[in-house]
C-alpha cells in the first residue's frame, strides 16, 4: 500500500524562508552601506561578499529539517560542538566529523547525513503474524548555495532510501502498522525519492520546486509525525484519507507567503501520477494534477508553542466511482465492462498540536522544546469516490522523559478511519465482510541511549474493518541509528 499523505508545506518552510529573505535584505543593505563607506579592492570585496552571503542552513535550519522531518542535520546551528567528536555516548552522529572532512564540506555548502531504522513487530494476541523484521536506510544530502558563495537563500536537497524485510499481516488492518516499511514503495526496493530546490525570495515569499514528500510535512504535529522515533502506525503518523491526492513522492511546487509572525499561506500544485520509484516526467499530465491551499497558524501562548494547519485540496485525476449501479456492479468488478469513474475529488484536512508544559531549563540536542502536549487530526472527503472518507485521531505526547532524560520521546494516541459505505458494499461482492471503521491505539516510548541512537518500545491495539478477523495486540521494538 502506498504511504498516504496530505498536501502542504510546514511552518518551518514558510516562516523560516521568510526569516531568511528578511535577513538577506538586511545583510544586503548592510553590505551596500559598507561598500559605499569603505573603498576596497575587487578581490577583497568579492571575498567579503561571499563571506556575508546568506546561507539558509545557517539563518533558518528549521527549513531543512522541517521538510526532512528529522530535527537535526550535520552542521545545524543547534548542534553543540562538544557532541560532534566527543565520547560516543554524547555524539549526535556516530561517525562524528570523520576527522574534520564533514566540517570542511559543510563550510563549502555540502552536508550529508545517514540513518538506519530496524523494526521487529508481531502480534501477541488475536489474529496476525508472529514477529516480523523490516529495515530501511536513508541518505540525505544538501547543497547550500549561500555557503558555497553562489547566491543567497537557497539550497538543493536529495534523498536516497531503501527497505528490506517483511511486515506483519493477518490483523485485518487496512492502514500499515509499520509506516517506515512502506517507503520508498515496493518491498526490497531502493530509490532516489527526493530531489528539490528551496529558495527564499524578497517580500516575505518563498518557493520550493522538484520531487519531494509533500505529504510528510502536510499534517505536521510536534508529537506524531516521525515514523523513525515516534508512532509506527500510519494513522498516527499522517492522515490517510488523502492517498488519492498524492503519492510518496510527487513532482510539484509551492509558493508560500508569510502574512504575520504566526500566519502563513501556501499554494501548492503537484502531480498525482508520480511516485518514489519512478523518475516521474513520463507520467506528468494536466489530467493528474492536485492543487491545494494551506493556511498555517503557529501561535505561542505563555511560552507554549502551537501549530494548526487547515488544508483544502482538489485533484482532477479520474477515480473509481464506488457509487455503482448494482445491476452492473458484478460485471464491472470482474472486468467485463469498464469501471465507472469520477473526477474532481476534493477534501479538507485540519491538524493541530500544542504544548501544555515546557521545561525552560532543559535543552535538547536539536533545539526542540522539552515538554508535553496534545495533538489531533481531522479529515473529510466525498464518500462516493474514496475508500476512506472520514478520519480522526487524538493523543498526547512528550519531547523528553523523566529524570532529566531530555532526548527521550513518548506518546499515546488513537486513530479512527471511516470506510465508505459504497466501497464496503462493493467489497462484499468479492467476499469481504467489512465494518465501517478501523480503530488503532498505540503507545510508545523512545529511549535515547545517545543523541544518535534510540530504541523504541511500541504496543498497538488494532480493531480492523474485517469483521471475520479478531482484534489484535502487537508489540514492537525499533532501533534508530544516525550516522
Amino acid at each position: 500500500m502506498n504511504r498516504t499523505r496530505a498536501v502542504i508545506l510546514g511552518t518551518a518552510l514558510a516562516a523560516g524562508l521568510v526569516q531568511a529573505a528578511a535577513a538577506q535584505d538586511q545583510e544586503t543593505a548592510v553590505a551596500q552601506d559598507q561598500e559605499t563607506a569603505v573603498a576596497q579592492d575587487q578581490e577583497t570585496t568579492a571575498t567579503q561578499d561571499q563571506e556575508a552571503m546568506l546561507a539558509l542552513l545557517d539563518v533558518a535550519p528549521e527549513v531543512y529539517w522541517g521538510i526532512k522531518r528529522v530535527p537535526k542535520f550535520y552542521s545545524d546551528r543547534n548542534m553543540d560542538r562538544s557532541t560532534v567528536d566527543g565520547p560516543m555516548h554524547d555524539r549526535q552522529y556516530l561517525f562524528g566529523s570523520l576527522g574534520g572532512l564533514r566540517d570542511k564540506a559543510a563550510e563549502s555548502g555540502f552536508v550529508i547525513d545517514g540513518g538506519l531504522t530496524q523494526v521487529v513487530l508481531g502480534a501477541v494476541s488475536g489474529d496476525g503474524d508472529g514477529a516480523r523484521y523490516a529495515g530501511s536506510a536513508d541518505i540525505w544530502a544538501v547543497f547550500d548555495t549561500g555557503r558555497a558563495g553562489l547566491w543567497p537563500g537557497g539550497y538543493f536537497a536529495a534523498h536516497v532510501e531503501g527497505n528490506w524485510g517483511s511486515t506483519v499481516g493477518g490483523t485485518g488492518a487496512v492502514l500499515p502498522l509499520n509506516t517506515d516499511a512502506t517507503m520508498p514503495g515496493l518491498p526490497n526496493s531502493i530509490a532516489l525519492s527526493e530531489l528539490y530546490l528551496v529558495q527564499g525570495l524578497p517580500g516575505g515569499f518563498s518557493t520550493i520546486i522538484g520531487k519531494l514528500d509533500f505529504g510528510g510535512i502536510a499534517d505536521k504535529t510536534f508529537f506524531a509525525n516521525d515514523e523513525r522515533s515516534q508512532f509506527m502506525y500510519e494513522g498516527l503518523v499522517n492522515n490517510p484519507i488523502l492517498g488519492a491526492f498524492l503519492k510518496y513522492t510527487s513532482i510539484g511546487g509551492a509558493l508560500a507567503k508569510q502574512f504575520t509572525d504566526d500566519i502563513n499561506v501556501q499554494l501548492i500544485a503537484l502531480s498525482n501520477a508520480t511516485d518514489a520509484l519512478s523518475v516521474g516526467f513520463d507520467d506528468l499530465s494536466w489530467d493528474t494534477m492536485t492543487y491545494a491551499v494551506s493556511a498555517v497558524w503557529a501561535p505561542t501562548f505563555d511560552d507554549l508553542p502551537g501549530y494548526y494547519n487547515l488544508v483544502a485540496g482538489v485533484t482532477v485525476k479520474d477515480l473509481t466511482n464506488y457509487e455503482i449501479d448494482e445491476r452492473y456492479l458484478l460485471a464491472e468488478l470482474v472486468g467485463l465492462v469498464p469501471m465507472d469513474e469520477v473526477s474532481d475529488n476534493y477534501g479538507l484536512l485540519l491538524t493541530g498540536s500544542h504544548y501544555l508544559t515546557v521545561d525552560k531549563g532543559a535543552k535538547r540536542h536539536d533545539g526542540l522544546p522539552v515538554g508535553m502536549g496534545i495533538f489531533f487530526r481531522l479529515g473529510w472527503t466525498p464518500e462516493d469516490r474514496n475508500a476512506f472518507y472520514q478520519f480522526y485521531s487524538i493523543g498526547i505526547g512528550g519531547i523528553g522523559g523523566p529524570s532529566g532524560r531530555v532526548n527521550d520521546k513518548w506518546g499515546v494516541g488513537w486513530a479512527g478511519t471511516r470506510l465508505s459505505g459504497d466501497f464496503r458494499r462493493d467489497a462484499g461482492f468479492l467476499g469481504l465482510d467489512l465494518g465501517g471503521w478501523e480503530h488503532g491505539v498505540e503507545a510508545f516510548y523512545n529511549v535515547a541511549f545517545t543523541p544518535a541512537m534510540g530504541l523504541s518500545f511500541n504496543v498497538q491495539y488494532m480493531n480492523g474493518p474485517n469483521v471475520t478477523v479478531d482484534d489484535s495486540v502487537l508489540l514492537g521494538m525499533r532501533l534508530q541509528l544516525d550516522f
